[in-house]
């Protein structure tokens, strides 16, 4: 294992090919993984120097950035609500549509930065990761992070294995069979698995009582001081039933699309080549905001923060074209086909 590997590496990420007592680094125990697959990529030496500069924190930047998805919501919300207000009926129902479909969007957002989060990486040590992550994108989207870590270190640590909880989802709802579709086929197909998919979800990051307890005391905080503020308790209602059903009908789909883009396991063998890179303009801005889209970094490196990632991307882009320029799998388009190398970008 190289320094760069130790220097990297968290708790949850897979050691390739290595058995033997727990090393650590940075107080983090490293154990040993037999179960999930190899890593599949070493980055050349050049490269790696500029990869380990990309693994700071920065706990302001990534509360900012969830901060500006909480106030978009709140913003539509209200945008929502006040277009019953302002204008004629049509153009006002024109109005909530359109801030329901992107209150969907910011929500997705928010659950990427508390799968940022997961890894502590708004704030490597202490206790404001976990806080600030949880109050301003974990009990929105009623998580929290702790129990998210819980699902999701095993994922990481043996992803690729029968143990990994999102090759049990794949099977469970046959994700990898979206690859391809389009248009109508594609809108069955998620018709189809949307129910069940949406209740896996919630048990599957470990949302508990507790968490929706939690979850409905932030929303009477948020929409009670809007009544107040409003001095209408039926505007405050109206405005949070747009949050609500942005992530009761939209969030959910554009996070099954996401998910079922982010590996192939029954091509793959190893974590690169299992791993898929969502990059086009779609993937960015709506499917996986914050950086998600490169998941295959992530999986080798999921120190590396959001502000980082696309910046490590194009970095060993550059420095190793013959490996992993040719090799990388992704996508441009939603769900499309995977492609292989990044030379027809």
């Amino acid at each position: 294992m190289t320094d760069l590997d130790l220097a990297l590496l968290q708790a949850d990420d897979p050691i390739e090919d290595v058995v033997g007592a727990a090393s650590s680094t940075a107080g983090l125990t490293l154990k040993r993984n037999r179960k999930g697959w190899a890593r599949g990529y070493q980055p050349p030496d050049e490269a790696k120097a500029v990869i380990k500069s990309m693994s700071g924190t920065r706990l302001a930047r990534s509360a900012l950035t969830a901060g500006a998805d909480l106030a978009a919501l709140l913003a539509l919300s209200l945008a929502g609500a006040g277009a019953h207000v302002w204008f004629p009926g049509p153009a006002a129902w024109v109005v909530s549509v359109l801030a329901v479909l992107v209150i969907g969007r910011f929500g997705r957002a928010q659950e990427c930065m508390v799968h940022e989060s997961s890894h502590r990486n708004w704030q490597r040590s202490g206790r404001w990761n976990d806080v600030l992550a949880n109050v301003l994108a974990g009990y929105p989207t009623a998580s929290q992070v702790a129990g998210y870590r819980a699902q999701h270190v095993i994922h990481h640590a043996h992803l690729g294995s029968p143990e990994d909880p999102d090759i049990i989802r794949y099977e469970e709802f046959n994700l990898e069979e979206l690859t391809g579709l389009g248009g109508w086929k594609l809108v069955k197909a998620i018709g189809r698995r949307l129910p069940r998919y949406n209740w896996g979800w919630y048990t599957t990051i470990g949302t508990n009582p507790a968490t929706v307890a939690r979850t409905g005391a932030w929303y009477l905080a948020v929409f009670g001081v809007v009544g107040l503020v409003a001095g209408s308790p039926a505007f405050a209602v109206v405005a949070w039933l747009h949050w609500l059903l942005g992530y009761a009908l939209v969030l959910p789909v554009i996070r099954m699309i996401g998910e079922a883009g982010e590996h192939r396991y029954r091509a793959g063998d190893t974590v690169f080549n299992a791993t898929i890179s969502n990059l086009g303009w779609a993937h960015k801005w709506i499917v996986h905001p914050h950086g998600d889209g490169h998941h295959t970094l992530h999986h080798l490196w999921s120190s590396v923060p959001h502000h980082q990632i696309r910046r490590m991307h194009d970095a060993l882009a550059g420095l190793d074209g013959e490996v992993y320029g040719r090799q990388i799998y992704w996508r441009q388009g939603v769900l499309e086909n995977v492609r292989v190398g990044l030379a027809d970008r």
